[in-house]
């Protein structure tokens, strides 16, 4: 195997010109690749305290985001080149490997969309009173998840979040990874910057929302309950709000009975579900907006 030095100065072009210090790698078999085998393997990561972010993008966010702390970098020369402003202005920057971008697929175990990968350690979880009070103290609009198992449903939901200012997302005991690399892909790195907190006590926690004075809005498919958008105009911008979401399957009877009040999206006749990706964009869409067509 080449020497690092070696591999450094096979590099040229642009990144290198700005000062980031990249080593080129050229078989699966190179030791200082092992983390970044089979990412398929989401539990292992996970075990090491770590996530994958993939695509550009989301690495560049990660890269600017500040709340994460990169571990090290594993791109094609393209990649590098269009990275490489963010990345030397990180102290101190991360190891960066450069390699084709069928070995980036050799080793990954799948194809990697546009040759650009990072693992980054996840850090200790924020408690969700730190997500509560953000909310007290922000716009007023917490999402809370229940058990959603889709990684594709989760990331979703994140970026609708993100979409309409959200402070926080709540998350029950069980359910998908928000740091899961297609949670992270789909949210478009959402869930690397939107806060959440992952509760232990699930729903008994909900009554903490109710009692720092947040009302606990269940969203149901349920033709009984009040029409969201009546709801969420009668509802004055002040009051903060928690709009909870159970999984595929719907939320649980217990979170229901700690909910203070239930709504649902009226649809036409003879359909009664949205995908929760879906419905969670309608209703932080209505929350958010609240009051703009009638007085708070």
């Amino acid at each position: 195997m080449a020497s690092a030095s070696a591999t450094e100065a096979g590099l040229r072009g642009d990144a290198a010109a700005q000062g980031v210090r990249a080593l080129r790698v050229s078989g699966a078999d190179d030791p200082r690749l092992s983390a970044y085998l089979d990412l398929r393997e989401g539990a292992l990561l996970r075990e090491h305290g770590l996530f994958v972010a993939e695509s550009r993008h989301v690495v560049r966010s990660l890269l600017r985001g500040g709340r994460f702390r990169v571990r090290s970098l594993f791109l094609t020369e393209t990649a590098l080149a269009e990275l490489a402003g963010d990345l030397r202005s990180l102290r101190p920057q991360p190891r960066v490997f450069v390699g084709s971008l069928a070995l980036l697929a050799e080793v990954a175990g799948y194809h990697i969309h546009q040759g650009c990968l990072a693992l980054a350690e996840r850090g200790p979880g924020l408690p969700p009173a730190a997500v509560m009070r953000a909310a007290v103290r922000g716009r007023g609009l917490i999402l809370a998840l229940e058990r959603l198992a889709n990684p594709v449903n989760l990331g979703s939901a994140f970026r609708n979040a993100q979409a309409f200012a959200a402070d926080g997302v709540w998350l029950a005991p069980d359910g998908a990874d928000p740091l899961y690399r297609k949670s992270v892909r789909v949210s478009l790195a959402a869930t690397l910057q939107v806060p959440y907190a992952r509760c232990s006590d699930w729903p008994a926690d909900l009554a903490e929302l109710r009692a720092a004075g947040i009302r606990v809005v269940a969203c149901v498919a349920d033709s009984s309950a009040r029409d969201i958008a009546d709801y969420a105009d009668a509802l004055p911008r002040r009051v903060p709000v928690a709009l909870l979401f159970g999984s595929e399957e719907g939320l649980s009877r217990r979170a229901r009975d700690l909910a203070d009040d239930e709504v649902t999206i009226s649809m036409a006749p003879g359909f009664d579900s949205l995908n929760v990706a879906t419905a969670t964009g309608i209703a932080l869409h209505r929350f958010a907006t609240r009051g703009a067509r009638c007085a708070s």
